[in-house]
């Protein structure tokens, strides 16, 4: 997830936007953990079943989404700590398509999702990587061996991304993005 050395900037800023929610859902496991604990140990009869799966239930929703809150947290913080670095330190290089295809099987008005597979060349290395197309529209508009604008991290170079922004711009000025 990292990359040394670690910029403290970028990543209070990808963590403050998650701290909210954090908070949130920790609080919600911890109440909903001690309440089943707490009926579990105090409340307890040796006949009562009713209580007994009551309070468990309590006590593993609780554990769960304490489990779920750090999980996430440091998932999305991951990501979005990445994308900050790719912003900041990335360089643009060049790639081309390889191939776009349906991705799932949408059903009952769900939206198409469309993966395109794309290859760039760094320092004599050659990379191929995916990424999800934002939008529908693009899917005929990428043929094969398309030129496509890249944001590259340098000391990770297979970390890249479309600049979607300058492909809109360049697919306008060629005709083909109507």
């Amino acid at each position: 997830m990292t990359i040394k050395p670690l910029n403290s900037v970028l990543l209070f800023k990808s963590l403050r936007k998650h701290l909210g929610i954090f908070f949130l859902m920790l609080l919600m496991g911890l109440a909903f953990g001690s309440v089943g604990v707490g009926l579990l140990v105090w409340e307890h009869s040796p006949g009562d079943w009713g209580l007994l799966l009551f309070s468990s239930l309590f006590a593993l929703i609780g554990f769960g989404v304490l489990v779920a809150a750090f999980v996430t947290t440091w998932s999305s913080v991951g990501y979005y700590y990445e994308r900050a670095l790719l912003k900041q330190y990335g360089i643009n290089i060049d790639g081309r398509v390889l191939g776009v295809q349906q991705y799932n099987q949408p059903e009952d008005g769900e939206e198409t999702l469309w993966l395109m597979s794309f290859e760039y060349h760094h320092q004599g290395q050659q990379y191929q990587a995916d990424t999800m197309l934002p939008g529908e529209e693009w899917a005929d508009k990428l043929p094969q061996q398309q030129w496509l604008p890249l944001r590259l991290l340098r000391p990770r170079p297979q970390i890249a991304e479309p600049r979607w922004r300058k492909l809109k711009n360049q697919l306008k000025l060629d005709g083909v993005w109507g």
